[in-house]
């Protein structure tokens, strides 16, 4: 159980991110799935680098000419508060429009 103002924050930074990104894309997709107890959230922008999927949580990195680089930071804080992650990855079997896809999990393995 939590409160929808710990979920709702993380929700729209990413779908906000996402709809910045997708504007570089010719085919202009963003998607919410769930995967093995996973949450998935992709768009068909722009793929992340690997050292970008390792930094996009750090505060204050961004990648937009506007950015502040605190939403996904704050992202990620919110989640660990009520015992969630959430990562980013290229993983072809979650990435599945092949642009960026945030991973949001249960750390207790819990639906």
């Amino acid at each position: 159980y939590t409160f929808e103002s710990m979920l709702l924050p993380v929700f729209i930074n990413i779908v906000n991110n996402a709809i910045y990104w997708v504007g570089f894309a010719e085919d202009k997709k963003i998607r919410i799935d769930v995967s093995d107890n996973k949450t998935l959230i992709m768009n068909s922008g722009p793929k992340m680098t690997h050292s970008e999927l390792e930094k996009c949580f750090d505060i204050f990195y961004t990648k937009k000419p506007d950015g502040r680089g605190i939403g996904l930071f704050l992202a990620k804080r919110n989640l660990n508060a009520i015992d969630f992650d959430i990562y980013a990855t290229t993983d072809e079997k979650l990435n599945q429009l092949n642009g960026s896809c945030f991973v949001i999990v249960n750390l207790h393995g819990e639906d």
